[in-house]
């Protein structure tokens, strides 16, 4: 079993304290649950609502490039997070990530507590990495305010940048945190 990699407190609706933990995905063994994960939830502002087992079975989760952990409340498996792009950190790259949370755990603040956490945990791990990447379609609020919650900033919106699952486009919100934004000295350099 992997080790647990953090922990964050989430106050879900003034109730009782739940305490979200992250694990790393180990593939192959975790392989057929991140698929079924995948194939089971829809996905209603990512590039396609509903993702066969099949085409789940296909998405990188481990390699030199992406690493992956679960998201879990008490155990139980509530999201996936992947981080993108981490082979580009040493050549001045910046990481993404793809945040799924279940259908039925979103809007309890799971999602705000997980993107602090990747945030934390690339920064920490990755001593040159100066910046971290987000994109999400316009109207995916959620999302939006999650990312400003987390102090990343909206850089610019690409017009019918995000293709859509039935051939539309929409607009796409360009976000991104610096590590002076992550460590509060934003502002303060010469230069």
């Amino acid at each position: 079993m992997a080790a647990t990699l953090g922990c964050w407190p989430v106050d879900m609706c003034q109730s009782a304290l739940v305490m979200i933990t992250f694990r790393s995905v180990v593939v192959p063994a975790d392989a057929e649950a991140v698929a079924a994960f995948l194939s089971s939830n829809s996905w209603p502002y990512h590039g396609r609502t509903a993702v066969s087992l099949e085409a789940a079975a296909q998405i990188e989760v481990a390699s030199e490039s992406v690493e992956s952990s679960w998201i879990l409340d008490g155990g139980t498996v509530v999201g996936l997070v992947r981080l993108i792009d981490l082979d580009d950190i040493d050549r001045g790259g910046s990481p993404v990530f793809d945040l799924r949370v279940g259908a039925g755990h979103r809007g309890q603040g799971i999602g705000t507590h997980a993107v602090n956490w990747l945030t934390d945990r690339l920064f920490d791990a990755h001593p040159r990495l100066h910046r971290i990447e987000a994109t999400t379609r316009v109207d995916n609020v959620p999302m939006r305010i999650v990312l400003e919650r987390c102090r990343y900033v909206l850089e610019g919106e690409f017009r019918e940048a995000w293709l859509n699952e039935n051939g539309t486009r929409s607009d796409t919100s360009a976000y991104a945190i610096l590590r002076t934004d992550w460590t509060g000295t934003a502002g303060n350099s010469l230069g």
